[in-house]
Protein backbone atom coordinates (compact mmCIF):
# COMPACT_ATOMS: atom_id res chain seq x y z
CA UNK A 1 0.00 0.00 0.00
CA UNK A 2 1.48 3.56 -0.52
CA UNK A 3 2.12 3.99 3.11
CA UNK A 4 0.42 7.05 4.93
CA UNK A 5 3.35 8.03 7.62
CA UNK A 6 4.62 10.99 7.46
CA UNK A 7 8.49 11.89 6.73
CA UNK A 8 7.44 15.48 6.89
CA UNK A 9 7.73 18.07 9.58
CA UNK A 10 5.85 18.90 12.28
CA UNK A 11 3.42 21.79 13.19
CA UNK A 12 4.25 25.82 11.69
CA UNK A 13 4.17 27.16 8.17
CA UNK A 14 7.75 26.66 7.15
CA UNK A 15 9.33 23.27 5.88
CA UNK A 16 12.00 22.85 8.45
CA UNK A 17 14.31 21.06 5.65
CA UNK A 18 14.44 24.29 3.60
CA UNK A 19 13.06 26.85 5.82
CA UNK A 20 10.49 27.67 2.59
CA UNK A 21 7.53 30.00 3.77
CA UNK A 22 4.13 27.95 2.83
CA UNK A 23 1.86 30.10 0.44
CA UNK A 24 -2.07 30.24 1.54
CA UNK A 25 -2.52 28.09 -1.59
CA UNK A 26 -0.27 25.19 -0.33
CA UNK A 27 -2.48 24.92 2.67
CA UNK A 28 -5.44 25.26 1.21
CA UNK A 29 -4.67 21.71 -0.50
CA UNK A 30 -3.86 20.27 2.45
CA UNK A 31 -6.84 21.04 3.93
CA UNK A 32 -8.77 19.92 0.85
CA UNK A 33 -7.49 16.05 1.86
CA UNK A 34 -6.63 16.54 5.80
CA UNK A 35 -8.88 14.62 7.61
CA UNK A 36 -10.76 12.39 4.79
CA UNK A 37 -11.16 8.75 4.60
CA UNK A 38 -12.85 8.23 1.61
CA UNK A 39 -10.43 7.27 -1.39
CA UNK A 40 -13.58 9.10 -3.63
CA UNK A 41 -13.89 12.15 -1.10
CA UNK A 42 -9.74 12.29 -0.78
CA UNK A 43 -10.10 12.43 -4.57
CA UNK A 44 -12.74 15.09 -4.86
CA UNK A 45 -14.57 12.27 -7.20
CA UNK A 46 -18.42 11.05 -7.61
CA UNK A 47 -18.41 7.05 -7.03
CA UNK A 48 -19.62 7.30 -10.64
CA UNK A 49 -15.86 9.23 -11.83
CA UNK A 50 -14.63 7.38 -14.83
CA UNK A 51 -10.65 6.76 -14.94
CA UNK A 52 -10.01 9.95 -16.80
CA UNK A 53 -11.52 11.88 -14.28
CA UNK A 54 -9.63 10.19 -11.82
CA UNK A 55 -6.81 10.29 -13.30
CA UNK A 56 -7.39 14.63 -13.89
CA UNK A 57 -7.94 14.85 -10.10
CA UNK A 58 -5.08 12.37 -9.28
CA UNK A 59 -2.76 14.60 -11.54
CA UNK A 60 -3.76 18.00 -9.83
CA UNK A 61 -3.31 17.07 -6.40
CA UNK A 62 -0.71 15.15 -6.67
CA UNK A 63 1.33 18.15 -8.55
CA UNK A 64 -0.42 20.59 -5.87
CA UNK A 65 0.74 18.14 -2.70
CA UNK A 66 4.28 17.07 -4.09
CA UNK A 67 6.79 17.56 -1.09
CA UNK A 68 8.94 19.21 -3.56
CA UNK A 69 6.08 21.75 -4.37
CA UNK A 70 4.18 22.00 -1.25
CA UNK A 71 6.12 22.93 2.16
CA UNK A 72 2.89 23.39 4.23
CA UNK A 73 2.44 20.92 7.63
CA UNK A 74 0.44 17.65 6.63
CA UNK A 75 1.48 17.97 2.77
CA UNK A 76 3.70 14.53 2.89
CA UNK A 77 0.16 12.97 4.47
CA UNK A 78 -2.09 14.41 2.24
CA UNK A 79 0.29 13.43 -0.65
CA UNK A 80 0.38 9.71 0.12
CA UNK A 81 -3.30 9.49 0.90
CA UNK A 82 -4.25 11.01 -2.10
CA UNK A 83 -1.52 8.25 -4.14
CA UNK A 84 -3.10 5.63 -1.73
CA UNK A 85 -6.52 6.52 -3.19
CA UNK A 86 -5.96 6.91 -6.72
CA UNK A 87 -3.33 3.42 -6.56
CA UNK A 88 -6.79 1.27 -5.56
CA UNK A 89 -8.96 3.66 -7.43
CA UNK A 90 -7.51 2.83 -10.61
CA UNK A 91 -7.40 -0.97 -10.22
CA UNK A 92 -11.27 -2.49 -11.42
CA UNK A 93 -10.88 -4.87 -9.05
CA UNK A 94 -9.60 -3.16 -6.28
CA UNK A 95 -12.09 -0.44 -6.61
CA UNK A 96 -15.06 -3.26 -6.72
CA UNK A 97 -13.56 -4.55 -3.53
CA UNK A 98 -13.10 -1.33 -2.20
CA UNK A 99 -16.80 -0.27 -3.45
CA UNK A 100 -17.95 -3.61 -1.65
CA UNK A 101 -16.12 -3.43 1.98
CA UNK A 102 -15.23 0.50 2.07
CA UNK A 103 -12.57 1.06 4.53
CA UNK A 104 -13.79 -1.56 6.88
CA UNK A 105 -12.72 -5.10 5.60
CA UNK A 106 -14.63 -7.48 7.72
CA UNK A 107 -15.40 -10.12 4.85
CA UNK A 108 -14.46 -14.03 5.51
CA UNK A 109 -12.17 -13.38 2.73
CA UNK A 110 -9.67 -11.06 4.14
CA UNK A 111 -6.53 -10.63 2.26
CA UNK A 112 -2.79 -10.68 3.81
CA UNK A 113 -1.59 -7.97 4.53
CA UNK A 114 -4.62 -5.78 5.98
CA UNK A 115 -3.64 -4.46 9.23
CA UNK A 116 -6.99 -3.75 11.78
CA UNK A 117 -9.78 -1.89 9.79
CA UNK A 118 -7.48 0.10 7.25
CA UNK A 119 -8.10 -0.74 3.87
CA UNK A 120 -5.77 -2.28 1.88
CA UNK A 121 -4.48 -3.92 -1.10
CA UNK A 122 -1.95 -6.80 -1.35
CA UNK A 123 0.92 -6.27 1.30
CA UNK A 124 3.41 -7.39 -0.52
CA UNK A 125 2.89 -5.20 -4.20
CA UNK A 126 3.45 -1.93 -1.94
CA UNK A 127 4.78 1.17 -3.97
CA UNK A 128 5.82 4.08 -2.32
CA UNK A 129 3.54 7.42 -3.29
CA UNK A 130 7.05 8.89 -4.93
CA UNK A 131 7.23 5.74 -7.17
CA UNK A 132 3.49 6.26 -7.94
CA UNK A 133 3.87 9.51 -8.84
CA UNK A 134 6.78 8.86 -10.90
CA UNK A 135 5.05 6.18 -12.69
CA UNK A 136 2.34 8.69 -13.64
CA UNK A 137 4.17 11.61 -14.62
CA UNK A 138 7.78 10.04 -15.80
CA UNK A 139 6.88 7.05 -16.99
CA UNK A 140 9.45 5.35 -14.42
CA UNK A 141 9.24 1.29 -13.64
CA UNK A 142 8.85 0.36 -9.86
CA UNK A 143 11.22 -0.60 -8.17
CA UNK A 144 10.87 -4.43 -6.94
CA UNK A 145 10.09 -5.04 -3.47
CA UNK A 146 9.82 -8.68 -1.58
CA UNK A 147 9.77 -9.93 -4.80
CA UNK A 148 7.14 -8.39 -5.88
CA UNK A 149 5.54 -5.13 -7.92
CA UNK A 150 2.45 -3.60 -8.07
CA UNK A 151 1.92 -4.75 -12.04
CA UNK A 152 -2.23 -4.40 -12.13
CA UNK A 153 -1.39 -0.48 -12.14
CA UNK A 154 1.83 -0.46 -13.87
CA UNK A 155 -0.14 -2.11 -16.92
CA UNK A 156 -3.26 0.22 -16.69
CA UNK A 157 -0.70 3.21 -16.57
CA UNK A 158 1.70 1.99 -18.93
CA UNK A 159 -1.15 1.66 -21.62
CA UNK A 160 -2.84 5.15 -20.82
CA UNK A 161 0.80 6.95 -21.17
CA UNK A 162 1.63 5.13 -24.39
CA UNK A 163 -2.00 6.59 -25.71
CA UNK A 164 -1.15 10.06 -24.43
CA UNK A 165 2.43 9.73 -25.86
CA UNK A 166 1.14 8.36 -29.52
CA UNK A 167 -1.34 11.05 -29.77
CA UNK A 168 1.39 13.96 -28.69
CA UNK A 169 3.50 12.28 -31.22
CA UNK A 170 1.28 12.95 -33.82
CA UNK A 171 0.04 16.48 -32.68
CA UNK A 172 4.12 16.68 -32.76
CA UNK A 173 4.86 15.40 -35.88
CA UNK A 174 2.05 17.30 -37.97
CA UNK A 175 3.57 20.71 -36.09
CA UNK A 176 7.10 20.03 -37.30
CA UNK A 177 5.57 19.09 -41.09
CA UNK A 178 3.37 22.13 -40.72
CA UNK A 179 5.68 24.36 -42.69
CA UNK A 180 6.97 21.77 -45.41
CA UNK A 181 2.90 21.97 -46.35
CA UNK A 182 2.91 25.10 -46.20
CA UNK A 183 5.67 25.06 -48.25
CA UNK A 184 4.09 22.59 -50.57
CA UNK A 185 0.77 24.78 -50.72
CA UNK A 186 2.86 27.69 -51.76
CA UNK A 187 4.51 26.27 -54.30
CA UNK A 188 1.25 24.51 -55.69
CA UNK A 189 -0.94 27.91 -55.54
CA UNK A 190 2.22 29.43 -57.29
CA UNK A 191 2.29 27.51 -59.68
CA UNK A 192 -1.57 27.92 -60.86
CA UNK A 193 -1.59 31.57 -60.24
CA UNK A 194 1.53 32.36 -61.55
CA UNK A 195 2.80 32.93 -65.69
CA UNK A 196 5.12 30.80 -67.18
CA UNK A 197 8.21 32.62 -67.70
CA UNK A 198 8.79 34.85 -71.11
CA UNK A 199 11.71 32.66 -72.23
CA UNK A 200 13.70 29.74 -71.81
CA UNK A 201 17.83 29.00 -72.34
CA UNK A 202 16.50 25.40 -73.97
CA UNK A 203 13.97 24.72 -76.85
CA UNK A 204 11.11 22.75 -75.07
CA UNK A 205 7.20 22.67 -75.27
CA UNK A 206 5.81 26.12 -76.17
CA UNK A 207 9.44 27.57 -76.37
CA UNK A 208 10.31 26.99 -80.09
CA UNK A 209 10.97 30.11 -81.27
CA UNK A 210 15.02 31.13 -81.43
CA UNK A 211 16.29 34.12 -80.53
CA UNK A 212 19.53 35.87 -79.56
CA UNK A 213 20.16 38.67 -77.25
CA UNK A 214 21.21 42.00 -79.36
CA UNK A 215 24.63 42.77 -77.44
CA UNK A 216 26.49 39.02 -76.56
CA UNK A 217 24.26 36.87 -78.70
CA UNK A 218 23.24 34.80 -76.02
CA UNK A 219 20.69 32.31 -77.80
CA UNK A 220 17.46 31.53 -75.87
CA UNK A 221 13.78 30.92 -76.85
CA UNK A 222 10.33 32.08 -76.81
CA UNK A 223 6.59 31.11 -77.45
CA UNK A 224 4.96 31.89 -80.31
CA UNK A 225 3.26 34.98 -79.03
CA UNK A 226 5.97 36.52 -77.64
CA UNK A 227 6.39 39.37 -80.46
CA UNK A 228 2.70 40.10 -79.79
CA UNK A 229 2.92 40.58 -76.19
CA UNK A 230 6.04 42.34 -75.29
CA UNK A 231 7.28 45.87 -77.25
CA UNK A 232 10.96 46.28 -78.48
CA UNK A 233 11.50 48.40 -75.33
CA UNK A 234 10.48 45.75 -73.21
CA UNK A 235 12.73 43.19 -75.20
CA UNK A 236 15.53 44.72 -74.77
CA UNK A 237 14.84 44.96 -70.84
CA UNK A 238 14.32 41.24 -71.11
CA UNK A 239 17.59 40.79 -72.61
CA UNK A 240 19.49 43.04 -70.54
CA UNK A 241 18.25 40.13 -67.78
CA UNK A 242 19.17 37.36 -69.97
CA UNK A 243 22.56 38.68 -70.30
CA UNK A 244 23.00 38.94 -66.61
CA UNK A 245 21.60 35.61 -65.81
CA UNK A 246 24.11 34.77 -68.24
CA UNK A 247 27.00 36.21 -66.77
CA UNK A 248 25.90 35.02 -63.49
CA UNK A 249 26.26 31.49 -64.77
CA UNK A 250 29.94 31.84 -65.73
CA UNK A 251 30.73 33.08 -62.88
CA UNK A 252 29.30 30.29 -60.28
CA UNK A 253 31.01 27.83 -62.73
CA UNK A 254 34.07 29.36 -62.31
CA UNK A 255 34.08 29.60 -58.39
CA UNK A 256 33.15 25.88 -58.79
CA UNK A 257 35.80 25.70 -60.56
CA UNK A 258 38.07 27.15 -58.97
CA UNK A 259 37.80 25.37 -55.39
CA UNK A 260 37.58 21.97 -57.27
CA UNK A 261 40.93 22.84 -58.52
CA UNK A 262 42.08 23.89 -54.42
CA UNK A 263 40.68 20.41 -53.21
CA UNK A 264 42.61 18.33 -55.40
CA UNK A 265 45.33 20.41 -54.40
CA UNK A 266 44.58 19.79 -50.87
CA UNK A 267 44.33 16.15 -51.66
CA UNK A 268 48.01 16.23 -53.62
CA UNK A 269 49.52 18.16 -50.15
CA UNK A 270 48.00 15.57 -47.81
CA UNK A 271 48.42 11.99 -49.42
CA UNK A 272 51.71 12.96 -52.05
CA UNK A 273 49.53 11.40 -54.95
CA UNK A 274 50.68 13.20 -58.23
CA UNK A 275 47.37 12.27 -59.93
CA UNK A 276 45.45 14.87 -57.92
CA UNK A 277 48.33 17.27 -58.74
CA UNK A 278 47.96 16.06 -62.86
CA UNK A 279 44.04 16.43 -62.21
CA UNK A 280 44.36 19.80 -60.97
CA UNK A 281 46.75 21.57 -63.30
CA UNK A 282 44.65 20.01 -66.78
CA UNK A 283 41.14 21.61 -65.17
CA UNK A 284 39.57 23.81 -68.20
CA UNK A 285 38.91 27.13 -66.38
CA UNK A 286 37.74 28.70 -69.68
CA UNK A 287 34.37 29.32 -67.68
CA UNK A 288 36.39 32.13 -65.53
CA UNK A 289 37.88 33.73 -68.71
CA UNK A 290 34.84 33.75 -70.02
CA UNK A 291 33.28 35.45 -66.99
CA UNK A 292 35.93 38.00 -67.10
CA UNK A 293 35.72 39.27 -70.55
CA UNK A 294 31.78 38.76 -70.63
CA UNK A 295 30.48 42.51 -70.67
CA UNK A 296 27.12 43.31 -70.14
CA UNK A 297 25.79 46.95 -71.91
CA UNK A 298 25.84 50.04 -69.91
CA UNK A 299 22.59 51.53 -68.46
CA UNK A 300 21.59 54.68 -70.13
CA UNK A 301 18.85 56.66 -67.36
CA UNK A 302 18.23 53.21 -65.79
CA UNK A 303 17.54 51.44 -69.15
CA UNK A 304 19.55 49.43 -71.21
Amino acid sequence: VVSTQSTGGGGGGTDPNNGKEATPDMIAAVDKVKGKKDYYTILGCSKTATDPELKKAYRKLALALHPDKNCAPGANEAFKAVGNAYAVLSNSEKRARYDKYGLEDDSPTTHRGHRGHRYTYHGDDDISPEELFNMFFGGMQPTYRRGHVHRQFYNNYTREQTTDANDANIISSLLQMSPLLLLILMSVLNSIFTEDPAWSYHRNGQYKEERATSWNSIRYYVKGDFTEKYTNQKILHLEFEIEKDYKQDLQIKCINNQRRKEQLMYQYRVTGNRRYRDYAENMDLGSCKDYTDFKLPQYLNGRP
